[in-house]
């Protein structure tokens, strides 16, 4: 039989052993800050690699090891913030302003039209998710500041005044003036000439003569005006490397219409700033918003062909980017929809027409079931883009979204439509909606 060694001999012979011997311990304030940022998430099973991982710190005498290795867990499963949604979207608070320049996917309302959506993925679409950065819109100072600022910058006479709560303007009402507000923190701005909303060219109706509007020759031309909003917006201090290319509007021949999308990390948003031009490239309005966007955490993404899933769950209606709130999914819209048929009124009133025929016969319309249109859409485009959302805490953020598009089909297409919508990439296990979608 062979004779166990003594306690003294088996420690010494560990001792010789261990790996960190030579090295020195944690003080206490190091020690105590990793071991809190270490176990702030929550507990995680037991696995029999952990196990002998602590049993040999255990043996060994030295917490280094333990510390160690639930830091390398943490590292491997990372925590992520989780995205609260709200229901406020980034709504513009000027009456001025003009509409859908700063647009939220999931409006407060929607209106859904009385037809069925089925979908099918392209052939080109991928199956693969990512990952994308969220950032949030900061702006570095208040309203008031800014609207002295563009009155410089526009060359706009005047003091600052507050013409109702939480707005502020430079120069009266008819203009020139700049107002801005802050909308869920960010700093929105509109300036207007004196002649803003006076047409050009256009022809008043004489009689039985309707208007006509003839094209002002001294308007600039799409290459001149898109030019010439990049210089506006650079010496309004917006970032260059933040513009988009300008989408321009000519058709109404009276003024020239400049977008010019915000674009970050070669990401294109729903943030944009709007110029006007008139007869002899001047000015005739202005709209965007000052604010940074600040990068944050970086979140995994679905890919687009689960993006395509979300729009068969939401019947193709999607609100805030498909995400369902925490007391249950949106309504939806129904396969099949009871329809009275015009609440069965009756042909005017029953009114006696030629020959004492009644109105229709006083049909009640429809009372069974009517089975809405079908319209096929094979979405074979998908690009990543950033959309504006509003957190809980009043915040506002760039999320990853899926612009999804592709052609329509059916019998109730008659002509070459393109449906199209964005939903949100962000994994939907970072994602929460506080409120519930509201449906007109």
């Amino acid at each position: 039989m062979e004779r166990l060694e003594p306690h003294e001999d088996l420690t010494a012979r560990l001792t010789a052993i261990d790996p960190v011997a030579g090295v020195a311990p944690l003080s206490d304030g190091a020690l105590s800050r990793v071991t809190r940022h270490a176990m702030s998430p929550a507990p995680k099973p037991w696995t029999w690699a952990k196990f002998r991982l602590a049993s040999a710190a255990t043996l060994f005498g030295t917490g280094a090891i333990v510390v160690a290795g639930i830091i390398g867990l943490q590292a491997a499963v990372p925590e992520l913030p989780v995205l609260a949604l709200g229901q406020s979207a980034l709504n513009s608070k000027n009456p001025h302003a003009p509409a859908a320049t700063n647009s939220q996917p999931g409006a407060n309302g929607l209106m859904i039209p009385f037809l069925t959506y089925q979908f099918t993925d392209g052939p080109n679409l991928s199956s693969t998710g990512g990952t994308a950065t969220a950032y949030e819109l900061v702006s570095n100072e208040d309203a008031a500041t800014a609207a002295a600022q563009l009155a410089r910058d526009f060359n706009v006479p005047g003091a600052v005044t507050s013409p109702y709560d939480g707005n502020y303007q430079v120069g009266p009402d008819a203009g020139p003036n700049v107002s801005t507000w802050t909308s869920s923190g960010v700093v929105n701005w509109w300036y207007q000439s004196a002649n803003g909303t006076t047409p050009v060219g256009t022809v008043s109706p004489i009689g039985d003569v309707t208007t006509t509007t003839v094209a002002d020759p001294t308007l600039p031309s799409n290459a001149q005006a898109s030019s010439d909003a990049l210089a506006l917006l650079a010496s309004l201090g917006v970032d260059s490397t933040t513009l988009g290319s300008p989408q321009v509007d000519s058709s109404s021949g009276t003024e020239v219409d400049v977008n010019v999308p915000l674009v970050i990390d070669g990401l294109t948003t729903d943030q944009s700033f709007y110029v006007a031009y008139g007869h002899d490239d001047s000015v005739l309005s202005a709209s965007g918003i000052m604010a940074t966007a600040t990068p944050e955490t970086t979140y995994p993404t679905i890919s687009p062909a689960d993006a395509v899933n979300v729009l068969i769950a939401d019947h193709g209606f999607v609100n805030y980017g498909g995400i369902s709130p925490m007391a249950g999914a949106a309504p939806s819209a129904t396969d099949t929809t009871v329809a009275p048929g015009p609440q069965g009124n009756t042909g005017p009133q029953g009114n006696t027409g030629p020959q004492g025929n009644t109105g229709s016969q006083g049909n009640t319309g429809t009372t069974g079931p009517i089975t809405p249109p079908v319209v096929n859409v094979e979405i074979d485009d998908a690009s990543l883009q950033l959309g504006t959302y509003t957190m809980t805490d009043g915040s506002t953020w760039l999320l990853a979204t899926w612009a999804l598009s592709g052609p329509e089909s059916g019998t109730t297409i008659t002509q070459p439509q393109t449906y199209s919508a964005n939903v949100l990439a962000v994994d939907p296990q970072y994602v929460q909606l506080q409120s519930h979608p509201t449906f007109l």
